[in-house]
């Protein structure tokens, strides 16, 4: 488990802080944005 600073995709609905997570690190480069983006928290990263 590995917390970072938030960040989010601009074609998700949700903000990711964790490395460990599959959703958040499938987000490609282009799309990734830093801060929550006012997304609530991915329900993977908040089980992490």
């Amino acid at each position: 488990m590995a917390k970072t600073t938030a960040f989010h995709s601009i074609k998700q609905t949700v903000h990711h802080n964790n490395t460990s997570c599959t959703e958040g690190n499938n987000i490609e480069t282009e799309n990734k944005r830093s801060g929550t983006g006012g997304k609530p928290l991915c329900s993977h990263c908040a089980r992490l």
